[in-house]
């Protein structure tokens, strides 16, 4: 279906056709379509905002290096449509995605922003929202990095150090475990990550990066630009949790681990794989019901 680095997308499709419908962009139905009138009003009605954030990084010879901006806004989209079932306004920030990428340092492509960088940028885009009047903000994160959620979880304890309580950083558990005794409930809300693999076929390879999840969501909501030919002559790692930990060192350890880039399966086995990502959404739209203290849906289908 893709040919090499030429064409990057599937014949018959078109990256220009896709941008004047709106389907392609990442501002698609986020803030930066709307006029600041349409934003002054939603913010008067109450509405919440949520901010994607993620970055620009390698993700394989395969997936593009916005693989987890995409990520962050695709989950945004998923959430905002789960809230709008239960009469929950909300707005969606254009995604963020200069942030921290300390693991995959080594690799060309990765665009590597400092911290205080990185700091400044999201206290400036909460400021912003907050002086709107938007009291109510989640911040959907798309990386795993735990240099990238730490920088995360401090920017949100300055907002709450500022009176801006209403800021919450939503993650999966592991990430939440792996922040430790630095996550104070009120900044951050945590949920359940093993759930959302329940009857989903899984190859059974450890997989934490560009692997099948990953390139999953990619196939479903922007398979023009996944390199498919590339995609089905790479194989698993078959790497080990010591790998994993080896790889988290980041730079050349992880250059050394996973020299093509990918660490896990590249290649779903379960064509509905994507159903993860929308269960994920589920799981982070029930957090932001429940800050609100409206009924959440319980099932992630």
């Amino acid at each position: 279906m893709i040919s090499g680095d030429r064409q990057l997308r599937p014949v018959g499709t078109s990256i220009e056709g896709n941008l004047m419908q709106g389907g392609y962009s990442v501002f698609a139905e986020t803030m930066a379509d709307l006029t600041y009138p349409a934003v002054e009003a939603a913010a008067d009605r109450g509405a919440c905002v949520l901010l994607p954030t993620g970055v620009i990084e390698q993700h394989g010879p395969h997936l593009p290096l916005g693989t987890d901006a995409y990520g962050a806004y695709q989950l945004s989209r998923l959430v905002k449509s789960e809230l709008e079932q239960h009469a929950v306004e909300a707005l969606i920030a254009p995604p963020v995605y200069w942030g921290i990428n300390q693991v995959s340092a080594a690799f060309p492509g990765t665009f590597r922003v400092r911290s205080e960088t990185a700091v400044a940028l999201h206290t400036d885009i909460l400021d912003s929202l907050a002086t709107d009047g938007f009291r109510r903000i989640f911040v959907i994160n798309h990386q795993g990095d735990i240099a990238h959620n730490r920088m995360l979880l401090k920017v949100v304890r300055s907002q709450h150090a500022k009176g801006n309580t209403g800021v919450v950083l939503i993650e999966p558990d592991f990430i939440a475990d792996r922040l430790g005794d630095e996550a104070p409930t009120s900044a951050l809300a945590s949920f359940a990550m093993q759930p959302l693999y329940e009857d989903l076929e899984m190859t059974g390879e450890l997989g934490v990066h560009a692997e099948e999840i990953e390139s999953a969501l990619m196939m479903r909501w922007f398979p023009e630009i996944v390199n498919y030919d590339v995609m089905a002559q790479l194989k698993p790692t078959g790497l080990s949790a010591e790998d994993l930990a080896e790889w988290r060192k980041g730079g050349e350890h992880a250059r050394r681990i996973t020299p093509q880039g990918y660490f896990g399966a590249p290649r779903p086995r379960d064509p509905f794989l994507w159903r993860f990502h929308q269960r994920m959404a589920g799981a982070m739209a029930n957090i932001v019901l429940d800050a609100l203290g409206a009924v959440p849906r319980r099932d992630h289908g």
